[in-house]
């Protein structure tokens, strides 16, 4: 009897683990901590799934990924340039926004609907969050405040002799940096506006080169401002506040900036295309949609959601959530060519050894 009954536990449990490999599997390519987890149960759950959600570091960490032949990927989250590039390198598939009924009841804040729909990726995405670059400092200091509100960019490449200054380690947001404050566009391949970026790089006396340290070097006192992702700025507030920590930091977007945007996309080459359009409806109904991006705490790219997160219910409604206020300009950088971004690595290194 007891020999049935061991037996009849491990039949159990073998048809138990059988079961669990054969459910339909989705594989999701996304930042670290940029989705809330229980939001991805949810959805197992509601269709008998499994979701394998893989974190990557950069968006070229990413392009790599997806270009290996290790896994398929049925989703991936990546940013507006390097959708541009997947897109020109035919990786992606054109969403099928029919089998999407939640979007039919969501609306593209227009202004980012506007900046993206004049590229060649809007077929290919679902928004999922926005936000700007700008200038992460230290309010210890009781006239920086003052003094970046009045020279915007300027503080970045005039005073780094007077302040300690630092600057992005990457082609893209150095140069972009330049460029708007030299009152270029991001996505100038203007020689003669490259070349005055480049002088404007290499005049600068930053006393940094980051990425994802610069916030910390801010808010330890090492750094007075640094050019940051708005994204760097709201992971620290946040954080300072859940720990009730003192906040001797803040961030200033100028008049004209980059505005970046993740959106959902789905690679050519995914294997669970239906069940991928599931999962991107699933995080489109409006409830979810509001969790979610309380959980991120990045900006809404829906008005209806962007709506409810700056009400008084959840808090949002501070000065630098929007990524678009009126009378600012915004612009949505591009990957553009080959070439450009050959130049635009090739300004950066100059720039760095002229130090």
């Amino acid at each position: 009897m007891k020999k049935f009954l061991l037996l009849l536990v491990v039949v159990s449990a073998t048809l138990a683990l059988i079961g669990c490999s054969q459910k339909p599997k989705l594989y999701v390519l996304n930042w670290g901590d940029y989705m809330d987890p229980e939001l991805i149960l949810a959805f197992e759950k509601e269709y008998g799934v499994s979701v394998s959600y893989k974190p990557a570091g950069s968006n070229e960490e990413m392009a790599t990924l997806l270009q290996a032949s290790t896994t398929t990927y049925d989703i991936v989250i990546p940013s507006d340039y390097m959708i541009d590039k997947l897109v020109k390198e035919d990786m992606l598939q054109p969403i099928n926004f029919e089998l999407l009924t939640n979007f039919e009841s969501l609306d593209v804040i227009d202004r980012l609907y506007d900046l993206y729909a004049a590229t060649n990726i809007a077929p290919y995405v679902v928004p999922y969050a926005w936000g700007t670059i700008g200038i992460l400092y230290n309010t210890t200091n009781p006239i920086l405040k003052a003094l970046i509100e009045q020279q915007g960019w300027a503080a970045l490449f005039e005073f780094g002799s007077t302040y300690k200054v630092g600057m992005y380690d990457s082609a893209r947001d150095a140069v972009a940096a330049a460029l708007l404050y030299k009152g270029f566009h991001v996505n100038s391949s203007d020689q003669s506006e490259l070349d005055q970026a480049e002088q404007a790089l290499k005049d600068a006396n930053f006393n940094a080169w980051g990425e994802d340290n610069l916030k910390g070097l801010v808010i330890s006192g090492n750094l007075d401002m640094a050019l940051v992702y708005s994204g760097d700025y709201f992971s620290e507030y946040y954080v300072a506040l859940e720990d009730g920590i003192a906040i001797n930091f803040d961030f200033y977007v100028p008049e004209s900036t980059n505005v970046w945007m993740d959106a959902m996309v789905i690679p050519k080459n995914a294997q669970n295309v239906e069940l991928a359009h599931k999962f991107i409806n699933f995080f489109l109904r409006e409830d979810i949609a509001i969790a979610n991006s309380d959980y991120i705490g990045y900006a809404p790219c829906y008005t209806s959601v962007y709506d409810a997160l700056i009400s008084e219910e959840y808090g949002y409604d501070f000065e630098t959530f929007n990524p678009y206020p009126a009378g600012s300009v915004r612009q949505m950088y591009v990957y553009g060519t080959d070439d450009r971004q050959s130049k635009i690595i090739a300004i950066l290194n100059r720039a760095k050894a002229a130090r």
